[in-house]
Formats: structure tokens, sequence, C-alpha cells
């Protein structure tokens, strides 16, 4: 009996742990360009509000806003109106990149959950 319990135990530790492998995520705002993370990025959701009229928002798979091109870029969003917003929900198929996650903001606020 004593080792049934003690295997039970164990395989319970063991489950909890293998089924563990998303790694805790950070939710961030910004209302500026900027570098998020450098190197490999995965992103969960992202929420924005637009603060004046034709405002926008980009992410690029690159380290600068000079690197960012049609070609790695990853999501776009905007509004015109202020006030508007939206969210984008990648929970079921994340956003992914490799050489690092920038942010393009023109007049808006945005809120990134990634790792």
């Amino acid at each position: 009996m004593k080792k049934i319990v003690l295997f039970t135990l164990a395989l319970m530790f063991v489950i909890t742990y293998a089924f563990a492998d998303r790694n805790v995520s950070t939710t961030k705002g910004f209302s500026a360009n900027t570098l998020v993370e450098r190197g490999d990025w995965k992103i969960y959701r992202i929420d924005f509000i637009v603060t004046s009229t034709t405002s926008s928002f980009t992410v690029y798979d690159s380290l600068t806003a000079g690197a960012g091109s049609d070609t790695n870029v990853k999501t776009e969003g905007g509004r015109a109106v202020s006030g508007d917003g939206d969210t984008l929900d990648f929970t079921k198929k994340p956003l992914e990149g490799s050489t690092g996650l920038y942010l393009v903001v023109d007049n808006c606020n945005v809120v990134i959950e990634y790792e």
C-alpha cells in the first residue's frame, strides 16, 4: 500500500512538470517604438487603443525600426477614430519570431502578452 501511495505522488509530480512547457508570459504596455525582446519570442495576445485619428502599430521580427520591412512584419493593427481599440488573440497559435520583437507605435497604446 505504501508503494502505491508513493508511486501516485511521484506520478502526480511528473505529470504536472511534464505539462508545464509554456514559460511564464509577460504582459507590458507600450506607447512608443521599442525593442521589446531580443532573440526568440512568442506573442499570445495584443490589446490596443488608439489615442488620435489614423493610429496604428506594427510588430516586426527585427532589432531596430530601420530593419523592419515587409518581409519581417508579423502583424499590425490600427483604427481611424480616437478611443477605438481591439484585441488580437493568438493563444491557439502564437506569433513567433527569432531575431527580436520590435514594436512600432503611432498614436496608440499597445499591451502585449509575450514570452
